[in-house]
């Protein structure tokens, strides 16, 4: 089975058509079964996917065997040792920073190094963030990193961020995320950005005090960018998006943001098979969304591509951020997005 001394050489054949993807094999509740069939999955679904799985010998091995077993060629799956995952409940600074050879830091340093393209976990957030962070760099040193999770919405989708890189904000942290969020909403194709900040009111003046400077922050600089801003917007318009198609807040609340909107999708989804006696339509459409587009989060602010998936993602989902990963690889998303947001603070000054 190849090692990690062949992946430079495995890495550069075809590089105009193939894509590779560094999935932790250790990330997630479902451990390394889930994550071997969500790769097995991925490789199914596009040909042109190749997987380095990242985590311990003796559990990557028998995971490339059950799925090179399924028919696949040997150079479609690879291997990166890595010692172990950082638990949910462990402080991940710590060991980022002693360069330890846990999960995160080996699948960021895969892609530094040019072995794979885009990292994919389902672990630890704060252990991916930091491991990116010190791992590829900053893309300016005005941005914090943020997660950005793109949303089904009445209007269409909407860019949330950030979804927990984070748990604490400044109103120029708040401006970095509005300026990356609408350069990413833009590589993925939405033709007119429009950032809203996200308050408990809509009118000038409304929030505390972090969002008033922000408010005033953004205000200030976002138009003369030539970046739409919307002003303060609500919760609701986070499920409706005509008011605003890039919603900006701290990790904190936007973490909190997205899991009530989880559980509010399946309580309703829930409600609508108990009153029309088939609980099958519901469940497909949410089944459907959870391993569709809007299955994972890309880490924005960094100078390279991780996405970060649910940690009780099944196979389908986790296959979905493979997905996300690969695409966003071969629209170069990364350059897109540094290129604005540098673009964009040269010309505000901040």
């Amino acid at each position: 089975m190849p090692h990690v001394r062949h992946l430079r050489q495995a890495s550069s054949l075809g590089r105009l058509t193939l894509t590779t993807v560094a999935l932790d094999l250790l990330g997630g509740d479902g451990g390394p079964a889930v994550m071997a069939a969500a790769a097995r999955l991925a490789l199914e679904s596009d040909p042109d996917i190749r997987i380095v799985l990242v985590g311990p010998t003796e559990l990557a091995q028998p995971a490339a065997r059950a799925i090179l077993s399924a028919g696949f060629a040997e150079e479609c799956v690879q291997l990166v040792e890595s010692s172990r995952a950082i638990a949910m409940d462990e402080d991940p600074l710590p060991a980022v920073r002693a360069a330890e050879n846990v999960t995160v830091v080996a699948g960021v340093r895969a892609v530094r190094q040019h072995l794979a393209d885009a990292f994919v976990t389902a672990g630890h957030t704060g252990a991916a963030v930091s491991a990116s962070v010190f791992g590829y760099g900053r893309i300016h040193a005005s941005v914090r990193p943020a997660l950005a999770i793109v949303l089904p919405a009445e209007n269409g989708p909407v860019v949330l961020l950030d979804a927990g890189a984070s748990t604490d904000a400044t109103a120029q942290a708040l401006l970095g995320h509005a300026i990356s969020g609408a350069a990413y909403a833009a590589a993925l194709g939405l033709q007119v950005p429009r950032v809203g900040l996200l308050s408990i009111g809509s009118e000038a003046g409304k929030g505390d005090a972090l969002r008033i400077a922000a408010h005033t922050l953004m205000a200030d600089n976002l138009s003369a960018a030539g970046i739409h801003f919307s002003g303060l917007v609500e919760g609701h318009d986070v499920a409706l998006g005509e008011r605003a198609n890039v919603i900006v807040t701290d990790g904190f609340t936007g973490n909190v943001v997205l899991k009530t909107l989880e559980g509010a999708v399946r309580w309703a989804a829930h409600r609508m098979a108990e009153e029309y006696g088939d609980s099958a339509p519901a469940r497909e459409v949410v089944a459907r969304t959870a391993r569709g587009d809007f299955a994972g989060g890309t880490l924005l602010g960094v100078q390279g591509l991780t996405i970060v998936g649910h940690g009780a993602g099944t196979a389908e989902e986790i296959t979905a951020c493979i997905r996300l990963a690969a695409r966003a690889s071969r629209n170069r998303l990364v350059a897109a997005i540094t290129s604005g947001t540098r673009e964009v603070f040269e010309r505000v000054g901040v």
